[in-house]
């Protein structure tokens, strides 16, 4: 179609009443790369947890059980914030003022760390409570559901920017695991907390580019070209029933639930969600033992500590592929047949590892492996919540199923350190892990797809 200059002058006034502040608030660009960097350091320095571990037991006569009961701390309070976090994001305050208070949380309570050598009470309430409770609201589920919003829903777009922007928690973990050795070892870890704190709060700006918005409808299955929109001829019959057609087939498409409470009745009493959750707890379980313990099982082993972080980030870069790789395959594979394998996956090298004797070249292997399994749940589990549920309230639903990993996570830190002070063997915990993936597999197999209550809502599935 040919367009008048009237028409193209049109087009550029439009452009340009569209303020720069608009354009930047709605920006796909500017949200993936802020919420890259800021999950690339937030979730990158709490995986830095396992390096400190052996040298602030030493530095303060603690046993692993008062640093393990911290690390886990942690884990359940981020877990339990979420929630809360994602409600005010999505019904108070909006998600660039909620992601902004609780970057500035986190740094305090890094920096509080600092003054912690001494007192054990301290640490915990440092590092569980006050940055296990502002981890909450910089993490996966407060940050994908900002970013999505700037998509069409239930598009390739948006599946490829949730498993992207999922990589970069595992680019932090890349960089800062043997940043926070180096640092340990030349300044002392105390002061490496300052350092990390400060890192925290340069990305506090970053929340400007994650304010909400009004998530952008799924695309009909025939978008017409919009500049047909300012042609002056008489528009044509049947391309206006088509249209009319095409929107309330997408209205249709639009499961979700018509409010919160609904959304979370749904949830709660749905097979579907307990299952994904009971699978996230697994992966919580895996992902908070090795982040906690590995490095140490591995120095107990006689690998050299700077080997040992650098498995971590062996872990990370794997991730990295593994999220990106996930996030695109979803658009052809099920979410539920993805997770299946995953988890089967993970049983498999549990195997390995455990009747294979650790070597540096067994280690750095199974690092590898695994690394493509590492977050890689995060994009499946967030789509698989998404396709079942709708993406209206899913910030808030994918919070409420990140309880159960942090519960996992709980378990997998502290329990960890408790086994070893009592047996000083983390053998147990290896059985214990390849058990779970076993049970994930399953859970996740058997947890169904179909979009709940479609038929009640007067859909077809």
């Amino acid at each position: 179609m040919e367009i008048n200059s009237s028409n193209a002058t049109i087009i550029d006034d439009t452009i340009r009443e569209l303020s720069l502040k608009e354009r930047l608030l709605k920006s796909q660009l500017m949200s993936c790369i802020a919420g890259s960097i800021i999950l690339c350091c937030s979730f990158g320095i709490r995986q830095t947890v396992g390096v400190f571990l052996i040298p602030i037991t030493k530095s303060t006569g603690w046993d692993r059980s008062t640093f393990s009961i911290a690390a886990g701390l942690f884990q359940l309070f981020w877990g339990f914030s979420q929630p809360f976090v994602v409600y005010f994001a999505e019904r108070k305050w909006g998600f660039g003022k909620c992601i902004c208070v609780s970057c500035a949380i986190y740094a305090a309570g890094l920096f509080l760390l600092y003054g912690s050598g001494q007192s054990a009470g301290l640490f915990i309430f440092a590092y569980a409570i006050v940055v296990g409770t502002a981890a909450g609201g910089n993490s996966f589920p407060v940050i994908l559901a900002s970013i999505g919003r700037r998509f069409p829903q239930k598009s390739k777009q948006q599946a490829v920017a949730f498993g992207l922007v999922s990589s970069f928690g595992s680019f932090g973990q890349v960089i800062f695991l043997p940043i926070a050795r180096v640092m340990v070892v030349e300044i002392d870890w105390r002061m490496s907390f300052v350092v990390l704190g400060a890192i925290v709060a340069l990305t506090i700006p970053l929340s400007y580019f994650l304010q909400t918005i009004p998530p952008i409808p799924a695309l009909p299955p025939t978008v017409v070209d919009q500049t047909e929109l300012l042609d002056d001829k008489v528009p044509d019959t049947d391309m206006d029933e088509k249209k009319t057609t095409d929107l309330e087939k997408n209205q249709k498409d639009d499961f979700s639930a018509p409010d919160i409470k609904t959304a979370l009745k749904e949830a709660f009493s749905s097979p579907i969600f307990i299952m994904i959750s009971l699978g996230f707890s697994v992966c919580g379980f895996h992902v908070s033992f090795l982040a906690t313990h590995l490095p140490a099982y591995l120095q107990d082993q006689g690998i050299d500590p700077s080997l040992a972080a650098w498995t971590m980030s062996i872990l990370g870069a794997g991730s990295m592929i593994g999220s990106i790789a996930t996030g695109y395959i979803t658009n052809y594979v099920s979410p539920r047949l993805c997770l299946t394998v995953l988890y089967l996956a993970r049983a498999i090298l549990f195997v390995i590892f455990i009747f294979i004797p650790v070597s540096l070249t067994t280690v750095m292997v199974f690092s590898c492996l695994f690394g493509f399994l590492w977050l890689s749940t995060v994009p499946l589990t967030t789509k698989f919540i998404g396709d079942v549920f709708g993406h209206r309230y899913l910030g808030t639903l994918t919070s409420i199923s990140f309880v159960g990993h942090q519960i996992g996570a709980f378990l997998g830190a502290y329990v960890g350190g408790v086994i070893f002070d009592k047996t000083h063997s983390y053998m147990s915990l290896w059985y214990t892990s390849l058990a779970l993936a076993v049970f994930a597999v399953v859970a996740n197999f058997f947890a169904g797809e179909e979009p709940v209550n479609m038929r009640r809502r007067g859909l077809e599935p």
